[in-house]
């Protein structure tokens, strides 16, 4: 029985970094299993209180990166220590607000393995209501080099919009659609009547209130929680690293069709994305929030067009 490694990254989040890990050792007793707690240029001491949460505990590893080194290259630093320490059968590549509740998650995911031998799996993945789930993400997506530029085109331009709502101060004006209120505080929070997940199957956006109940082969799977095995470093170290924030999980599942990995969703194990506690989920100002969203997935979909165009 070979060892699973999880590799958490933390940003300036250090208890809910901490919550994960707890989780991870709470319910994988017995299970040989290390935990990699990356904290990614914090800067506010999360790596320090990290150091001191794990202090005797050998399962929980604590590494730091000097400075902000982005989703893709923070998980590769974890993901590189976590293969040249433990030699790893299967590395669980995890956000910070990720809680794992499955007793016998790691029984499972040697099963699926033994019978599917993926490259990357991805589980049922729910929100904290339990009424929303995140896999899979979409089926039969295309990406085309005019795809592509669509999707900067369109990125780009909401980016300018809300810079210019928040320059004439208009948000007043369109929050009500994006399902945004102010608190008693003023601040902006999520209305969670609005907040809507969906999936995307071939190319229409339905509803994911439900949990896809079979095996799911060559689908995008969502980056908050993904499962590497021994299989997929043969063709790829880690996230692709030309990217600072958004978009990861595309690119795998474009770069999987090109080297012909298999991605496999699995509802036989699972967690759940604290994230996704709507009612609860503040942003410290709307327009902020939008304005870094799409500022970033643009970066990120620039360089995805300059990655395939090296494949077409």
């Amino acid at each position: 029985m070979g060892t699973i490694c999880f590799v958490i990254l933390n940003y300036k989040t250090w208890r809910e970094a901490a919550a994960c890990a707890e989780s991870i050792l709470k319910t994988q007793q017995g299970q040989d299993i290390r935990i990699v707690l990356v904290d990614n240029g914090s800067g506010n001491g999360s790596e320090e209180s990290l150091r001191e949460e794990f202090a005797g505990e050998k399962r929980v590893h604590v590494i730091a990166s000097e400075k902000n080194l982005g989703f893709a290259r923070g998980n590769n630093l974890g993901i590189r220590y976590a293969r040249s320490h433990f030699e790893p059968d299967f590395i669980v590549a995890a956000n910070s607000d990720i809680i794992f509740e499955q007793e016998d998650y790691c029984e499972k995911l040697r099963e699926i393995y033994k019978e599917e031998r993926f490259d990357i799996l991805g589980g049922d993945i729910v929100d904290a209501s339990r009424t929303r789930h995140f896999n899979p993400v979409a089926r039969n997506r295309q990406y085309t080099l005019n795809y592509m530029r669509k999707q900067i085109a369109v990125s780009w331009a909401k980016c300018k919009m809300f810079q210019m709502i928040k320059l004439l101060h208009l948000k007043k004006a369109i929050a009500g659609h994006y399902g945004v209120v102010s608190d008693e505080t003023g601040r902006d929070v999520k209305d969670g009547s609005k907040n809507l997940t969906t999936r995307e199957e071939d190319g229409k956006s339905v509803s994911a209130d439900s949990r896809v109940d079979e095996r799911m082969k060559d689908v995008l799977l969502h980056g908050c929680c993904l499962v590497f095995s021994k299989d997929f470093f043969k063709q790829m170290d880690g996230f692709y690293d030309g990217t600072f924030l958004y978009a990861e999980e595309e690119i795998l599942y474009y770069l999987a069709g090109k080297y012909g990995m298999t991605l496999l969703y699995a509802p036989e194990i699972g967690c759940m994305h604290k994230e996704a506690v709507s009612t609860n989920f503040v942003m410290q100002n709307f327009c902020d929030a939008k304005i870094f969203y799409f500022g970033n997935i643009t970066k990120s979909y620039r360089a995805f067009l300059a990655l395939m165009k090296k494949y077409e």
